[in-house]
C-alpha cells in the first residue's frame, strides 16, 4: 500500500501535468481562437480529468473520477461506477456552464470595445 507521502505526491504530479497538458493544448492546437472558446474548451477538459472521486464509496482515498468510472464500469457493471460518475457529470457540466458565461461575457466585452473604438 501507498504509504501517505507518496499518494499525496501522485496526485500532485498528476494534477501538475494534467494543467500542462491543457496549457500545452491551448498553446499548440488552440492558438488561433479568442480567449473565451479556449476557456470554453478547457474548463471542461481540466474538471474531466481533475474531478476527485473516492475509489470505493467505503473508501478513504481518492482518485480521478474519470478513472475511477473506467475501472468500476469495466470490472463491475454500470451500478458500481455510479458513486464516482455523479460528481464528475456535476462538475463537468458546472463548468460548461461557466465556460460559456465566460465566453459571452469576454464576447460582449470584446464587442463593447470595438464599438468604443469606432465612435471615438
Amino acid at each position: 500500500m501507498l504509504t501517505e507521502t507518496a499518494y499525496l505526491s501522485a496526485l500532485i504530479v498528476y494534477a501538475l501535468s494534467t494543467l500542462l497538458a491543457v496549457a500545452l493544448i491551448n498553446f499548440w492546437l488552440l492558438r488561433r481562437l479568442p480567449l473565451g472558446l479556449k476557456i470554453l474548451l478547457s474548463l471542461p477538459v481540466l474538471s474531466l480529468f481533475l474531478t476527485p472521486a473516492f475509489i470505493q464509496p467505503e473508501a478513504d482515498t481518492l482518485a480521478p473520477a474519470l478513472v475511477v468510472v473506467a475501472f468500476q464500469w469495466l470490472s463491475q457493471g454500470q451500478e458500481a461506477a455510479a458513486h464516482a460518475l455523479r460528481p464528475l457529470l456535476l462538475f463537468t457540466g458546472t463548468s460548461v456552464v461557466f465556460g460559456i458565461l465566460l465566453a459571452l461575457i469576454l464576447a460582449w466585452l470584446g464587442r463593447r470595445s470595438v464599438s468604443n473604438e469606432s465612435q471615438a
